[in-house]
């Protein structure tokens, strides 16, 4: 439930960004849409020489129709900052999600709030794993991106010659994974995005749960009148929130380099929808619906 001293209006008010704030992730996309049409450099990378031909291998170029060394190092697949933060976000947005946890005093100050803040705040992050999840890695089989991608028409293609005995039967694999892995090209359906989807919901749902920590944090301090240069709001909170900011910031900027150099106008808007809908539901509509605040709560109240 909301603060008891405070109504959930002024709760909100004072704790959570407008939601407004959410266009940032249209913008962003346009932008870098936009970017990718207009940009001299976006349209080099991504018209391969006429000398040099996609490779008939699975391969960055074959996913993306891009030449094999695109003169961009954001549109390769193969940069460090796709392989070691974006192909694993989830587990960066975790340790970000824990530090706040165990650092802010929201949720580490003893009182009679502080079991229902734990909950409500672990209830949140469980609610967008969960939709992460089922989305882009497991939806009882194919993830929801694999379901939607052969539904829409896709399918796995056999793009090596002289196939391997069995290969065959390539088009009755039904996940991207599976396809590439046995040598195919997952071809024809519309492939939402999932690093939009993910990197979306993951700066969404830092940023509240950021915002309403801190917010909350002012109020203990303020009740308990310390001092912005006691040595607890310099040591592991002060850190916590460069932390969260640091993985929030790559997230968005990864979310741009997306924007300008994978996928198609729509499949980037589907990969959005699919994103704000759950922040929708777990951080602004908890604003309105009274018994869905009891469950899930709002960050920092």
């Amino acid at each position: 439930m909301a603060s008891p001293d405070k109504p959930p209006s002024t709760a909100t008010r004072l704790y959570q960004p407008p939601t407004i704030a959410l266009a940032i992730y249209p913008i962003t996309l346009i932008v870098g849409s936009l970017f990718s049409v207009l940009s001299p450099t976006a349209q080099g990378t991504r018209d391969p020489p006429q000398n040099h031909p996609t490779p008939l291998a699975p391969s960055i170029a074959a996913d993306v129709n891009l030449p094999q060394h695109p003169v961009n190092y954001f549109a390769r697949k193969d940069n460090v900052f796709n392989v070691y933060f974006v192909k694993i976000g989830w587990l960066w947005i975790t340790a970000a999600f824990a530090s706040l946890l165990f650092s802010q005093p929201s949720y580490t100050t003893s009182s009679s709030q502080q079991p229902r803040r734990v909950g409500q705040a672990l209830a949140r992050y469980s609610l967008a794993t969960l939709v992460w999840y089922l989305t882009t890695q497991w939806s009882f089989g194919p993830a929801i991106i694999d379901r939607s991608f052969v539904m829409s028409g896709g399918k796995c293609e056999q793009i090596i010659p002289q196939a391997e005995e069995g290969s065959a039967s390539l088009h009755t694999l039904l996940t991207a994974t599976a396809c590439k892995s046995a040598g195919g090209a997952w071809k024809g359906g519309h492939d939402l995005s999932g690093h939009v989807f993910m990197l979306v919901l993951a700066t969404a749902m830092l940023a509240f749960e950021a915002i309403g920590a801190l917010r909350g944090a002012a109020d203990i301090d303020h009740d308990s009148k310390k001092s912005d240069g006691d040595s607890e709001s310099t040591g592991p909170r002060k850190w916590s929130i460069w932390f969260v900011g640091g993985v929030a910031g790559l997230s968005w900027w990864m979310l741009l380099m997306t924007a300008i150099w994978f996928h198609t106008w729509l499949e980037k808007l589907t990969g959005l929808l699919v994103a704000l809908g759950a922040v929708y539901t777990i951080y602004i509509l908890p604003r309105w619906v009274v018994l869905w605040r009891d469950i899930v709560g709002i960050p920092g109240v």
